[in-house]
């Protein structure tokens, strides 16, 4: 498991009783370490984030460019949320996670690559 991920479980480990937080399950985990694969090498690491539902998020930002923040739920589907030069984007889409760059949609490459343009 990325230490990244490791990190955002222990953070919300106090949460989780005292809030009456949902836990992260094994397909959520599993996407959210996909999704942390996919983006690994092209792009600079994320702020990964276990939110209340359950859910582990993804988000990006760059200085003058905007934000991104791509979300698993463990259901098949990669949601995301983002304000990049002005434009803002929302949407979940059906997604099969896998952990290389392939298996990262075209609609989220993109949305990385306007934050940061790349090669990848």
């Amino acid at each position: 498991m990325s230490p990244l991920l490791q990190a955002a479980l222990a953070e919300v480990e106090p949460l989780l009783a005292a809030r009456g937080w949902t836990p992260p399950g094994a397909a959520v985990l599993r996407e959210a370490q996909a999704l942390l694969d996919a983006t690994a090498m092209a792009w600079p690491a994320p702020a990964v984030a276990v939110e209340p539902d359950g859910a582990v998020a993804l988000e990006w930002e760059a200085a003058g460019r905007g934000w991104l923040k791509l979300s698993v739920r463990g259901r098949g589907e990669l949601a995301h949320e983002a304000v990049i030069g002005g434009d803002e984007f929302e949407q979940a889409e059906p997604w099969t996670a896998a952990p290389d760059a392939a298996a990262l949609p075209g609609w989220a490459h993109e949305l990385l690559r306007r934050l940061w343009p790349c090669d990848a």
